[in-house]
């Protein structure tokens, strides 16, 4: 790989690399510099990716590093959500029911711990295999799975206790 393929294969992945620290950090500002300090460590150390995993799994592990590195707290819920509900989609008091559970699934979802957000944003949201989250997180399948199912249940518990509360 040269440098020319580095810069065709980052640009390739850079939606996704954002959407992913959108997601991992809570804050659009606070992902933007997570991306940026990821290509400056890709650019850095790119001579060392050997291809035994796919560039987008090398690539995504260093965002998920640098996002670990970086955040501190809890992220925002607003940022979490995966698309807006469409406008276009629904009216009146469904889309405003529609709005206000996406607003509290992406509340609960930066509210689980960050190995259980990481899998489930990566799983989730950004449709990696557990495989694939596994190379990303480096960890085995089984902590992603297990993970995995952690996070689906402190979800299910929350939103069964918010929902009960109406």
């Amino acid at each position: 790989m040269d440098a020319n393929d580095l810069d065709r294969l980052v640009r390739a992945e850079l939606p996704s690399a954002l959407r992913l620290a959108v997601r991992l950090c809570g804050q659009a500002d606070a992902a933007e510099e997570v991306v940026q300090e990821s290509l400056f460590r890709a650019a850095r150390s790119w001579r060392s990716f050997r291809g035994d995993c796919a560039f987008r799994t090398w690539f995504f592990r260093i965002v998920v590093n640098v996002a670990r590195d970086r955040v501190r707290a809890p992220p925002a819920a607003q940022e979490l959500i995966d698309d807006p509900v469409d406008s276009h989609a629904a009216s009146g008091p469904q889309r405003v029911l529609e709005q206000e559970t996406a607003q509290r699934i992406a509340q609960e979802v930066s509210c689980l711990p960050p190995r259980q957000r990481e899998v489930l944003v990566l799983f989730a949201y950004e449709n990696h295999s557990i495989a694939e989250a596994a190379a990303v997180l480096g960890a085995t399948e089984q902590n992603v799975r297990t993970n995995l199912h952690l996070a689906r249940a402190r979800l299910r518990e929350r939103l069964a206790r918010h929902l009960s509360d109406r």
